[in-house]
Protein backbone atom coordinates (compact mmCIF):
# COMPACT_ATOMS: atom_id res chain seq x y z
CA UNK A 1 0.00 0.00 0.00
CA UNK A 2 1.57 3.88 -0.60
CA UNK A 3 -0.90 5.48 1.58
CA UNK A 4 -2.77 5.25 4.65
CA UNK A 5 -6.20 6.49 6.42
CA UNK A 6 -5.84 8.64 9.60
CA UNK A 7 -8.06 11.15 11.41
CA UNK A 8 -10.24 11.05 7.84
CA UNK A 9 -6.91 12.26 5.80
CA UNK A 10 -5.93 10.02 2.98
CA UNK A 11 -2.22 10.29 4.19
CA UNK A 12 0.95 9.41 2.09
CA UNK A 13 4.12 9.36 3.94
CA UNK A 14 7.58 10.65 3.38
CA UNK A 15 10.86 9.43 5.27
CA UNK A 16 14.31 8.83 4.69
CA UNK A 17 14.80 6.70 7.44
CA UNK A 18 12.26 3.74 6.31
CA UNK A 19 9.40 4.47 8.41
CA UNK A 20 7.42 6.04 5.18
CA UNK A 21 6.11 4.54 1.75
CA UNK A 22 8.37 7.09 0.24
CA UNK A 23 11.53 8.50 0.60
CA UNK A 24 11.01 11.78 -1.77
CA UNK A 25 8.32 14.42 -1.60
CA UNK A 26 7.52 14.45 -5.33
CA UNK A 27 6.80 10.21 -5.57
CA UNK A 28 4.02 11.39 -2.75
CA UNK A 29 2.50 13.96 -5.19
CA UNK A 30 2.92 11.84 -8.15
CA UNK A 31 1.20 9.13 -6.42
CA UNK A 32 -2.06 11.68 -5.70
CA UNK A 33 -4.85 11.50 -8.13
CA UNK A 34 -5.14 14.10 -10.85
CA UNK A 35 -8.13 16.70 -10.20
CA UNK A 36 -8.30 15.61 -6.54
CA UNK A 37 -11.21 16.69 -4.77
CA UNK A 38 -11.21 15.79 -0.88
CA UNK A 39 -7.92 16.66 0.98
CA UNK A 40 -4.73 13.81 0.87
CA UNK A 41 -2.16 14.72 3.25
CA UNK A 42 1.81 14.18 2.65
CA UNK A 43 3.36 13.61 6.02
CA UNK A 44 6.93 14.55 5.91
CA UNK A 45 9.26 13.22 8.45
CA UNK A 46 12.07 15.03 10.24
CA UNK A 47 15.07 15.63 7.47
CA UNK A 48 16.59 17.45 4.68
CA UNK A 49 14.99 16.54 1.37
CA UNK A 50 17.32 17.61 -1.42
CA UNK A 51 14.99 17.52 -4.28
CA UNK A 52 13.70 20.14 -6.75
CA UNK A 53 9.42 19.73 -5.96
CA UNK A 54 6.04 20.76 -8.27
CA UNK A 55 3.14 20.84 -7.51
CA UNK A 56 0.84 20.44 -10.56
CA UNK A 57 -1.63 22.09 -11.56
CA UNK A 58 -4.00 19.20 -11.95
CA UNK A 59 -2.83 18.12 -8.44
CA UNK A 60 -5.33 20.07 -5.67
CA UNK A 61 -6.51 19.30 -2.24
CA UNK A 62 -3.20 18.63 -1.04
CA UNK A 63 -1.96 19.29 2.99
CA UNK A 64 1.85 18.71 3.24
CA UNK A 65 3.03 18.98 6.74
CA UNK A 66 6.38 18.58 8.04
CA UNK A 67 7.85 18.32 11.85
CA UNK A 68 8.55 21.75 12.67
CA UNK A 69 10.00 24.16 9.78
CA UNK A 70 13.39 23.74 12.40
CA UNK A 71 12.99 19.78 11.31
CA UNK A 72 12.37 19.25 8.03
CA UNK A 73 13.07 21.05 4.81
CA UNK A 74 13.26 20.65 1.54
CA UNK A 75 15.84 21.98 -0.37
CA UNK A 76 17.29 22.60 -4.02
CA UNK A 77 19.96 25.33 -5.27
CA UNK A 78 19.32 26.63 -8.90
CA UNK A 79 19.42 30.39 -9.82
CA UNK A 80 18.28 32.14 -12.19
CA UNK A 81 21.47 31.50 -14.62
CA UNK A 82 21.28 28.29 -14.11
CA UNK A 83 17.59 27.75 -15.05
CA UNK A 84 15.47 29.45 -17.47
CA UNK A 85 15.50 32.88 -15.37
CA UNK A 86 14.36 33.73 -12.13
CA UNK A 87 10.89 32.05 -12.12
CA UNK A 88 12.26 28.25 -12.99
CA UNK A 89 14.83 29.01 -10.07
CA UNK A 90 12.77 27.34 -7.79
CA UNK A 91 13.45 24.75 -5.30
CA UNK A 92 9.14 24.02 -4.78
CA UNK A 93 6.31 25.24 -7.06
CA UNK A 94 2.96 24.93 -6.26
CA UNK A 95 0.81 25.68 -9.08
CA UNK A 96 -2.27 23.33 -8.24
CA UNK A 97 -5.20 25.08 -6.11
CA UNK A 98 -5.80 24.87 -2.76
CA UNK A 99 -2.84 23.75 -1.17
CA UNK A 100 -1.87 23.73 2.47
CA UNK A 101 1.70 23.28 3.73
CA UNK A 102 2.18 23.22 7.77
CA UNK A 103 5.30 23.36 9.59
CA UNK A 104 7.99 23.13 7.30
CA UNK A 105 10.71 25.03 5.37
CA UNK A 106 12.00 25.74 1.97
CA UNK A 107 15.00 26.71 0.87
CA UNK A 108 17.20 27.58 -1.95
CA UNK A 109 20.61 27.22 -0.62
CA UNK A 110 22.55 29.19 -3.76
CA UNK A 111 25.39 31.12 -1.98
CA UNK A 112 24.16 35.15 -1.47
CA UNK A 113 25.11 37.28 -4.12
CA UNK A 114 26.89 40.42 -4.18
CA UNK A 115 24.21 43.83 -4.84
CA UNK A 116 23.85 43.66 -8.35
CA UNK A 117 25.15 40.18 -9.62
CA UNK A 118 23.47 38.89 -12.74
CA UNK A 119 21.92 35.71 -12.69
CA UNK A 120 21.95 35.16 -8.83
CA UNK A 121 17.87 35.54 -8.01
CA UNK A 122 17.09 32.19 -6.26
CA UNK A 123 13.40 31.27 -5.44
CA UNK A 124 12.96 29.10 -2.21
CA UNK A 125 9.16 28.41 -2.82
CA UNK A 126 7.08 29.65 -6.37
CA UNK A 127 3.07 30.12 -5.56
CA UNK A 128 0.77 30.41 -8.41
CA UNK A 129 -2.13 28.72 -6.99
CA UNK A 130 -5.20 30.20 -6.01
CA UNK A 131 -6.26 29.54 -2.24
CA UNK A 132 -2.85 28.60 -1.04
CA UNK A 133 -2.68 28.61 3.26
CA UNK A 134 1.59 28.34 4.86
CA UNK A 135 1.29 28.11 9.01
CA UNK A 136 4.65 27.93 10.90
CA UNK A 137 6.94 27.48 7.67
CA UNK A 138 10.02 28.55 7.04
CA UNK A 139 11.31 30.45 3.25
CA UNK A 140 15.17 30.86 3.14
CA UNK A 141 17.51 32.27 0.45
CA UNK A 142 18.81 35.03 -0.43
CA UNK A 143 17.53 37.23 -3.86
CA UNK A 144 14.01 36.38 -4.72
CA UNK A 145 13.47 33.99 -1.71
CA UNK A 146 9.47 33.68 -2.14
CA UNK A 147 7.71 34.36 -5.81
CA UNK A 148 4.34 34.63 -4.18
CA UNK A 149 3.01 34.83 -7.96
CA UNK A 150 -0.82 35.14 -8.16
CA UNK A 151 -3.87 33.80 -6.51
CA UNK A 152 -4.88 34.43 -2.90
CA UNK A 153 -2.52 33.44 -0.37
CA UNK A 154 -2.32 32.97 3.77
CA UNK A 155 0.72 32.77 5.97
CA UNK A 156 0.29 32.67 9.54
CA UNK A 157 3.04 32.50 12.05
CA UNK A 158 5.88 31.97 9.18
CA UNK A 159 9.59 33.12 8.88
CA UNK A 160 10.74 34.65 6.04
CA UNK A 161 14.26 35.14 5.35
CA UNK A 162 16.10 36.97 2.70
CA UNK A 163 18.08 39.83 1.16
CA UNK A 164 16.63 41.60 -2.19
CA UNK A 165 13.21 41.84 -3.09
CA UNK A 166 12.33 38.66 -1.48
CA UNK A 167 8.54 38.95 -1.02
CA UNK A 168 7.97 39.50 -4.63
CA UNK A 169 4.83 38.87 -6.75
CA UNK A 170 1.65 39.98 -7.71
CA UNK A 171 -0.82 38.15 -5.37
CA UNK A 172 -3.47 39.14 -3.37
CA UNK A 173 -1.90 37.74 -0.10
CA UNK A 174 -2.08 38.44 4.15
CA UNK A 175 1.33 37.81 6.19
CA UNK A 176 -0.07 37.38 9.46
CA UNK A 177 2.28 37.12 12.96
CA UNK A 178 5.43 36.52 10.52
CA UNK A 179 8.72 37.15 11.11
CA UNK A 180 10.71 39.08 8.55
CA UNK A 181 14.86 38.81 8.22
CA UNK A 182 16.66 40.45 6.08
CA UNK A 183 20.35 38.83 5.81
CA UNK A 184 21.35 41.85 3.37
CA UNK A 185 24.59 43.06 3.75
CA UNK A 186 26.16 45.40 6.04
CA UNK A 187 27.26 48.60 4.12
CA UNK A 188 28.54 52.17 5.24
CA UNK A 189 26.38 53.91 2.60
CA UNK A 190 23.42 53.43 0.37
CA UNK A 191 20.22 50.61 0.51
CA UNK A 192 21.39 47.02 0.86
CA UNK A 193 18.15 44.72 0.55
CA UNK A 194 14.22 45.12 -0.25
CA UNK A 195 11.53 43.58 1.58
CA UNK A 196 9.05 43.76 -1.02
CA UNK A 197 8.89 43.95 -4.89
CA UNK A 198 4.92 44.00 -5.97
CA UNK A 199 4.08 43.54 -9.60
CA UNK A 200 0.64 45.08 -9.21
CA UNK A 201 0.29 46.24 -13.22
CA UNK A 202 -3.09 47.99 -13.37
CA UNK A 203 -5.94 49.71 -11.56
CA UNK A 204 -8.21 47.28 -12.53
CA UNK A 205 -6.66 44.61 -10.49
CA UNK A 206 -6.89 43.43 -7.15
CA UNK A 207 -3.77 42.52 -5.61
CA UNK A 208 -1.44 43.65 -2.94
CA UNK A 209 0.34 42.36 -0.01
CA UNK A 210 -0.73 42.79 3.72
CA UNK A 211 1.28 41.95 6.60
CA UNK A 212 -0.35 42.45 9.72
CA UNK A 213 1.44 42.04 13.15
CA UNK A 214 4.80 41.18 11.65
CA UNK A 215 8.08 41.56 13.21
CA UNK A 216 10.91 42.71 10.83
CA UNK A 217 14.91 42.37 11.98
CA UNK A 218 17.83 41.38 11.02
CA UNK A 219 21.46 42.97 8.75
CA UNK A 220 21.93 45.47 6.10
CA UNK A 221 19.99 48.44 5.66
CA UNK A 222 17.12 48.21 3.55
CA UNK A 223 13.62 49.28 2.39
CA UNK A 224 10.22 48.02 2.87
CA UNK A 225 9.26 47.76 -0.52
CA UNK A 226 9.65 48.84 -4.27
CA UNK A 227 7.95 49.25 -7.17
CA UNK A 228 8.31 46.18 -9.40
CA UNK A 229 5.33 47.53 -11.57
CA UNK A 230 3.53 51.19 -11.92
CA UNK A 231 0.33 49.86 -9.32
CA UNK A 232 2.79 48.06 -6.58
CA UNK A 233 0.91 47.65 -3.85
CA UNK A 234 1.65 46.98 -0.33
CA UNK A 235 0.50 47.90 3.63
CA UNK A 236 2.30 46.68 6.65
CA UNK A 237 -0.11 46.86 10.30
CA UNK A 238 0.86 46.97 13.42
CA UNK A 239 4.30 45.77 12.75
CA UNK A 240 7.24 46.16 14.71
CA UNK A 241 10.67 47.41 12.18
CA UNK A 242 13.84 47.31 13.73
CA UNK A 243 16.69 49.86 12.79
CA UNK A 244 17.80 48.07 9.69
CA UNK A 245 14.61 50.10 7.79
CA UNK A 246 15.85 53.27 5.86
CA UNK A 247 14.19 56.30 7.31
CA UNK A 248 12.97 56.60 3.50
CA UNK A 249 11.13 53.24 3.64
CA UNK A 250 10.31 52.73 0.00
CA UNK A 251 11.77 53.61 -3.65
CA UNK A 252 9.18 53.62 -7.12
CA UNK A 253 12.02 51.42 -8.61
CA UNK A 254 13.27 54.60 -10.89
CA UNK A 255 9.89 55.41 -12.32
CA UNK A 256 8.66 58.91 -11.13
CA UNK A 257 5.32 57.93 -12.99
CA UNK A 258 4.52 55.38 -10.65
CA UNK A 259 4.95 57.56 -7.38
CA UNK A 260 1.11 58.57 -8.62
CA UNK A 261 -0.19 54.87 -8.77
CA UNK A 262 1.73 52.73 -6.32
CA UNK A 263 -0.09 52.09 -2.49
CA UNK A 264 2.67 51.94 0.19
CA UNK A 265 0.86 52.32 3.27
CA UNK A 266 1.64 51.64 7.02
CA UNK A 267 -0.42 51.27 9.58
CA UNK A 268 0.16 52.11 13.71
CA UNK A 269 3.70 50.15 13.36
CA UNK A 270 6.69 50.49 16.10
CA UNK A 271 10.52 50.17 16.41
CA UNK A 272 13.17 52.31 15.10
CA UNK A 273 12.53 51.66 11.40
CA UNK A 274 8.84 52.81 12.10
CA UNK A 275 9.83 56.48 12.30
CA UNK A 276 7.90 57.60 9.37
CA UNK A 277 9.15 61.43 9.37
CA UNK A 278 11.45 60.97 6.45
CA UNK A 279 9.39 58.35 4.33
CA UNK A 280 9.00 59.29 0.94
CA UNK A 281 6.02 61.24 -0.06
CA UNK A 282 4.14 59.18 -1.90
CA UNK A 283 4.04 56.82 0.78
CA UNK A 284 0.97 56.36 3.07
CA UNK A 285 0.40 56.83 7.16
CA UNK A 286 -3.25 54.92 7.48
CA UNK A 287 -5.86 55.81 9.55
CA UNK A 288 -7.78 53.04 11.16
CA UNK A 289 -10.54 52.99 9.30
CA UNK A 290 -8.14 53.04 5.69
CA UNK A 291 -6.54 50.21 7.11
CA UNK A 292 -9.28 48.34 8.47
CA UNK A 293 -9.70 46.60 4.94
CA UNK A 294 -6.36 45.14 4.59
CA UNK A 295 -6.03 43.70 8.25
CA UNK A 296 -8.76 40.78 8.43
CA UNK A 297 -8.89 37.49 6.51
CA UNK A 298 -11.72 39.29 4.34
CA UNK A 299 -8.99 40.81 2.70
CA UNK A 300 -8.26 37.96 0.67
CA UNK A 301 -11.78 36.37 1.19
CA UNK A 302 -10.57 33.92 3.60
CA UNK A 303 -14.02 33.76 5.23
CA UNK A 304 -15.09 31.34 2.31
CA UNK A 305 -11.79 29.02 1.86
CA UNK A 306 -9.50 28.75 4.54
CA UNK A 307 -9.77 26.33 7.31
CA UNK A 308 -11.39 27.74 10.24
CA UNK A 309 -9.77 26.05 13.04
CA UNK A 310 -6.33 27.09 12.02
CA UNK A 311 -6.95 31.19 12.20
CA UNK A 312 -5.16 33.20 14.61
CA UNK A 313 -8.16 34.22 17.52
CA UNK A 314 -7.24 38.19 16.78
CA UNK A 315 -7.78 37.24 12.80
Amino acid sequence: MSRFETRGFLVYKVSHNGCGTFTTIQEAIEAIPTSNRSKKLILVDSGVYKERVIVHENKTNILMQGMGYLNTSVEWNNTAATSNGTFESFSVAILGEKFTAKNISFKNTAPEPEPGVEGAQAVALRIEGDHAAFYGCGFYGAQDTLLDGHGKHFFNNCFIQGSIDFIFGNARSLYMDCTIVSTAKESSGGITGYITAHGRISEDEKSGFSFVNCKISGTGKVLLGRAWRPYATVVFSNTYMSQIISPEGWNDWGNRTWEETVYFGEHRSYGEGAEYKDRVSYSKQLTDSEAASFTSISYIDGDKWLNQTDLPLHG
